[in-house]
């Protein structure tokens, strides 16, 4: 060997102190490197399990939130519907009762124009008779003598108030 110009001393020095590094540096450096990537890789695989997790609840959560607003949007359909169903209904009690106060109205308006000819009638009949005894008696008077003339328009007054 000491052709090859390997000295068998050195060499062996060389082997212990690679040996006694190797074992250092595997007591001092190694382990606490495997142990701090251990812990590193843990970590790691929370955060992804962790990560899974929140995505499941953001998924669970999404879901929850998509039955709520539907169930809040039926809700509402049948709150609008019903208040439509409402207001028709009230719709046709306003017109109903529109229409029984625009009969009444009407009623009581043919009742009063019935009433007002009626008594205009009774008007102008008083009017005629007036008219009717103021025209005899200026035309009997020059014919007929007072006594007769009263007995005539007497007779006429009874007949025209009987034919009332």
């Amino acid at each position: 060997m000491e052709k090859l110009g390997i000295e068998p001393l050195q060499l062996l020095t060389q082997v212990f102190n690679f040996l006694l590094l190797v074992f250092v540096l595997k007591k001092l450096l190694y382990k606490p490197i495997l142990k701090g990537l251990d812990e590193r890789k843990k970590k790691i695989q929370e955060g992804l399990e962790y990560t899974q997790k929140m995505q499941e609840e953001a998924e669970k959560t999404e879901k929850k939130r998509e039955e709520i607003i539907s169930k809040a949007k039926d809700e509402a359909r049948i709150i609008i519907e019903d208040g439509k169903k409402v207001g028709k209904k009230v719709e046709s009690e306003i017109t109903g009762k529109a229409h029984l106060e625009a009969n009444a109205i009407l009623a009581k308006g043919r009742e009063e124009l019935e009433m007002e000819r009626q008594q205009m009638e009774r008007e102008l009949r008083v009017q005629t008779i007036e008219i009717a005894k103021s025209w005899v008696e200026a035309v009997l008077g020059k014919i007929l003598s007072s006594k007769t003339q009263t007995a005539i328009i007497n007779k006429k007054i009874q007949e025209l108030a009987n034919n009332k």
